[in-house]
């Protein structure tokens, strides 16, 4: 079920970039920069306000699932982590769409290419089958991969066996994408408007 969450969240953080970059061509963004408020706020509010989505759809799965028997053995406190989890691992995946959305010219190119570049990547990974299985280069990969990184931490927070290495390595994993990916969402998207 750990798993399920996240092959639940992830693909919709692609509708950030979508939402952007629809929004771009139908020249809202550009109604905004008449606007005397700080710019980059119109792209942050959009991926804050997914965070509903992202909300809603954690606790219709992991509803779900609970009514069909899935029990986590973790305390309330780690299952409320977990929870906050996924939904910190969404926002900052999500930036990584937005940077597509923002210099994507249609907003069919940004969900056609993110999920060519998504489903591999949730395949790819422990969430449906553990690493330990596999051949040993095999398992190296997917243990690199961040969504087997996200998965792996939901599922020790749920379980009650999350160590602070695997932990910190979730969160770690998350904060990069923020620090690669926003900074440089919102500089592409003030030299858009710039121009």
């Amino acid at each position: 079920m750990p798993g399920i969450l996240i092959l639940t969240v992830v693909p919709m953080t692609v509708y950030s970039g979508t939402t952007i970059c629809s929004d771009i061509t139908k020249g809202v963004y550009n109604r905004f920069r008449t606007l005397p408020f700080w710019q980059p706020a119109s792209v942050l509010g959009s991926i804050l306000t997914d965070g509903l989505r992202y909300t809603v759809g954690v606790i219709v799965a992991l509803g779900t699932g609970l009514a069909l028997g899935f029990r986590p053995e973790g305390s309330v406190i780690q299952i409320v982590l977990a929870i906050a989890f996924i939904l910190f691992f969404a926002f900052s995946v999500s930036w990584i769409f937005a940077l597509i959305g923002v210099v994507a010219k249609r907003p069919e190119t940004v969900s056609g290419s993110s999920m060519i570049a998504i489903y591999p990547l949730l395949f790819a990974s422990n969430i449906l089958v553990d690493s330990s299985t596999m051949p040993k280069w095999t398992g190296i990969l997917i243990d690199l991969n961040p969504i087997s990184m996200a998965a792996t931490t939901i599922r020790g927070l749920m379980n009650g066996t999350a160590t602070m290495p695997v932990i910190m390595t979730g969160i770690g994993v998350s904060v990069l994408f923020i620090a690669i990916f926003t900074p440089l969402t919102l500089y592409l998207y003030q030299t858009k408007n710039e121009r």
